[in-house]
């Protein structure tokens, strides 16, 4: 087991508070707790960028620490916070795989499950975190339902999942569901602009509505890589040489760009159906998309998406991703020669 703390940082605002759009779930476990109701089990569902690790961190600070406010929120000044934030509290365990996108094991999952049957050393709750609960392997998933069926006292397991449908069904009917949904643009936009970030609109089109990812998007000069991937398909579409667009494309994250791509190729399939009135991505490219529309054709852009959900399907085994961007140029090039 790893410290989640380590490659999945709690974001700094939220260490004391919750983001906006998460006050309604945080009031139900709130009163969950102060009922003696609260489950076992709480699977945390949503998409990337709502800041459901976040929460379940905050949820841990707050049953572990000795004295919460009336809001629930940890003081962050006993000894339980202390422990909490040098990462070395004998009662919170958090559980994910090596690294993002592979597996969680079995073994990893036993080991937690020996560790929550001991008492707590603090004479409270135990909190056990899994990051990416979609991640366990079928092994780990059996495995882990002993521990959600019979649950020892004051054990809390939180898992937190953006990909619920890889979970077994046995493993979600024991939890329950605490669901996070894109927030309304305007508490988007007005929580971004608090956070002094710039082209907030254009980043939280780009994030399909999910602040955090907005943010990131900015902060890891994503938007930059973004402009870089639309300029070369336009150029491509400009019948310009594509080698060296795809050298420049291949040394940028993979998985960013094409989740954009395949944004890309569906704001065409929009126009196609929908005309003027579909609700678009690449907002800002508007004209450029329109233009492309005459210049495609339903099934082709079809067949491209579908090869580039094998390509997205393929990210966890090595590839190399300059003769992939070539391919993806290529084809992108004849799916505008042949509408």
């Amino acid at each position: 087991m790893r410290s989640a703390y380590n490659s999945n940082p709690i974001n700094y605002v939220c260490l004391f508070m919750i983001y906006p759009w998460q006050q309604a779930q945080w009031l139900k476990v709130q009163q969950q707790k102060r009922a003696s109701r609260l489950p076992h089990a709480l699977l945390m569902l949503g998409a990337e960028g709502l800041g459901k690790l976040d929460f379940a961190n905050h949820l841990a600070r707050s049953l572990l620490c000795s004295s919460p406010d009336d809001a629930g929120n940890a003081c962050g000044e006993c000894a339980a916070c202390k422990l909490m934030t040098a990462e070395t509290h004998p009662d919170l365990f958090i559980l994910q795989a090596e690294e993002r996108g592979k597996a969680i094991k079995v073994d990893d999952v036993r080991q937690l499950s020996s560790k929550l049957s001991l008492t707590s050393q603090f004479g409270g709750y135990q909190v056990a975190i899994i990051v990416d609960a979609h991640d366990m392997n079928i092994n780990a998933s059996n495995s882990l339902l002993k521990t959600l069926e019979e649950p020892s006292n004051e054990t809390i397991l939180i898992l937190v999942s953006s990909n619920p449908q890889k979970l077994p069904v046995t493993v979600r009917s024991r939890c329950q569901v605490i669901t996070f949904n894109i927030p309304d643009a305007q508490q988007s936009l007005s929580w971004l602009e608090s956070q002094n970030i710039q082209q907030a609109q254009a980043l939280l089109q780009l994030a399909h509505g999910a602040p955090l990812l907005a943010l990131n998007l900015q902060q890891d000069d994503l938007l930059e890589h973004h402009k870089l991937l639309v300029s070369s398909l336009l150029k491509v579409a400009q019948n310009q040489p594509l080698i060296d667009l795809a050298e420049q494309l291949h040394k940028l994250p993979l998985s960013y760009m094409l989740n954009w791509l395949f944004d890309w190729i569906e704001d065409l399939i929009k126009l196609h159906q929908c005309g003027d009135s579909a609700q678009l991505v690449h907002v800002a490219q508007q004209a450029e998309l329109k233009q492309l529309v005459s210049r495609s054709s339903l099934s082709g852009l079809y067949d491209y998406l579908d090869q580039l959900t094998k390509n997205k399907q393929l990210q966890s085994i090595p590839l190399n991703t300059q003769l992939l961007w070539e391919d993806l140029l290529l084809s992108w090039y004849k799916t505008l020669k042949r509408a």
